[in-house]
């Protein structure tokens, strides 16, 4: 697909986690939480009316599933596998790519996720 729009929003939720395949001493094999931010860009090659790459109201079945699903759960019992920051992104992503997708004229680029205002992870889409 050859883009020319790209559009990101950002989403908020609270959730613990901890990361039981670390050695023991590290600090993340602990029960701890944080206030994750996790932003999707979409890209269309061309825009709809009014000229939107999509409305941002037509994500709002993301906004929702991570507000039943993800927020102010211990993400272990959510994700198969240990909750990083960079599988975190791609399950959200492969959620929203059949989930929230289909029903947009644009495609998701990638997802963000940060667990803190100075650390994030990228899962980028790969079309």
């Amino acid at each position: 697909m050859n883009v020319a729009y790209t559009i990101g929003k950002s989403f908020s939720f609270d959730a613990a986690h901890f990361l039981g395949d670390l050695p023991a001493g590290h600090k993340c094999v602990r029960l701890h939480g944080h206030t994750y931010a996790v932003t999707v860009e979409l890209a269309a090659p061309s825009l709809v009316p009014p000229g939107f790459v999509t409305d941002f109201g037509d994500l709002a079945p993301f906004a929702a599933y991570l507000d039943a699903h993800l927020d102010h759960r211990l993400l272990n019992e959510v994700l198969d596998g240990e909750p990083t920051s960079e599988l975190l992104a791609r399950y959200l992503g492969e959620w929203f790519i059949a989930n929230v997708e289909p029903g947009l004229c644009a495609n998701l680029r990638a997802v963000t996720v940060s667990e803190s205002p100075t650390s994030w992870a990228r899962w980028e889409v790969e079309r």
